[in-house]
């Protein structure tokens, strides 16, 4: 998953929807949810987001973020309203339509974003999982990959892990997506692939014959977050209270693990 300029982009959109308003003080939260909320989300990767945007508007919305966005609204005691595009300032030169109150929208915390938005705790990890080959010894650290031939794809956090945190001694191997990726690992010319650990269960899924288990994750950010509309009237403490009760009794890892096929929360950390 590629989360470019996440915090630009919802600064912009911030930003776009203040000039559109007059950009009027913002509304102080409330405990009280509105009945009904608009979400902000950014198509890209159909297992997170996925859905056919008529006049800014979503329709026939799907994926992991849908999902937890929808839980997220019923457990505030709303009800979902309609799903609004925000569209990357860096490729449209546009923000976020007027009126929404939430956005999950691939958003990494950042000062640009804090400035924006106030931001929820995180509901999905941004971590690197580690895919090895069949039949390689389960590493139990950082140290025991050094040794190994590594990949990744090419401009990805997998590869930005690689040369941050893993620094293994031999140079790794850099595919140009995930099919060639794959056939590195079903090979043998690599040891073990770095993907993200939201992507991971996709890219072993269907392929068990051919690669080991996940076999862990290693720390790559703060993970992904909410954003809450400082002029929404929604109360961020209470954001975060239901996603904390989801994440306790199960709802999140239930829904990564139908969407993304495995649930990142789960994959112990390699250090």
């Amino acid at each position: 998953m590629r989360l470019c300029a996440a915090g630009v982009a919802l600064a912009a959109a911030v930003s776009a929807l203040a000039s559109v308003a007059g950009a009027p003080a913002a509304t102080p939260p409330s405990n009280a949810a509105p009945r009904t909320l608009v979400v902000a989300l950014r198509l890209g990767d159909p297992a997170m987001q996925a859905g056919v945007v008529r006049g800014g508007e979503i329709v026939l919305a799907r994926g992991y973020e849908v999902e937890v966005a929808r839980a997220l609204v019923r457990r505030l005691g709303s009800r979902p309203g309609r799903f609004v595009e925000m569209r990357p300032a860096g490729r449209l030169l546009a923000g976020a339509p007027a009126g929404w109150q939430l956005a999950l929208a691939a958003i990494e915390p950042s000062r640009a974003a804090r400035a924006t938005a106030y931001l929820s705790a995180p509901y999905v990890t941004t971590d690197v999982a580690v895919v090895p080959r069949r039949g390689l010894e389960r590493p139990r650290g950082i140290a025991d990959l050094r040794a190994r031939v590594l990949c990744a794809a090419r401009g990805t956090d997998g590869a930005r892990v690689l040369r941050v945190a893993v620094r293994p001694r031999q140079a790794p191997l850099l595919a140009a997506g995930d099919d060639r990726l794959r056939t590195l690992v079903r090979t043998g010319a690599c040891d073990a692939a770095l993907v993200p650990a939201v992507e991971a269960g996709r890219f072993v899924r269907g392929h068990a014959r051919e690669l080991g288990p996940v076999a862990g994750r290693i720390a790559n950010g703060e993970g992904l977050v909410v954003a809450v509309s400082r002029g929404g009237g929604l109360d961020p403490a209470a954001v975060n209270r239901a996603l904390g009760s989801l994440r306790a009794d199960g709802t999140l890892g239930r829904l990564a693990r139908t969407w993304l096929g495995l649930d990142p929360a789960r994959l112990h950390f390699l250090r």
